[in-house]
C-alpha cells in the first residue's frame, strides 16, 4: 500500500511539472510583450526567491518530523 501511494504522488508531481512546462513558454511571451524583458528578469529573481523560501520551509518542516518520530517513518507520516 505504501509503494503505491509513493508512485501515486510521484505520478501527481510528475504532472503538475509537466503542466509548468507547457504553461511556461505562454507566460513568458505575454510578461514579455505587455512589459517587457526587465520585468521578466524581475520576476524571475522574485520566483526564485519564493522557490528557494519554500524549499527552506519543507527541508525545515521535513527535519521536525525526523526529530519528532522515533518508531514511525517520517514518509508513513506525511502521506497519512
Amino acid at each position: 500500500m505504501l509503494i503505491k501511494r509513493c508512485f501515486e504522488i510521484y505520478f501527481f508531481l510528475k504532472c503538475v511539472g509537466s503542466i509548468g512546462t507547457f504553461l511556461e513558454g505562454p507566460v513568458i511571451a505575454w510578461i514579455v510583450a505587455q512589459y517587457g524583458w526587465s520585468a521578466m528578469f524581475t520576476c524571475m529573481i522574485f520566483l526564485s526567491i519564493f522557490g528557494a523560501l519554500t524549499s527552506f520551509r519543507a527541508a525545515r518542516y521535513q527535519r521536525m518530523i525526523k526529530l519528532s518520530s522515533s518508531s514511525v517513518s517520517s514518509l508513513e507520516q506525511i502521506i497519512s
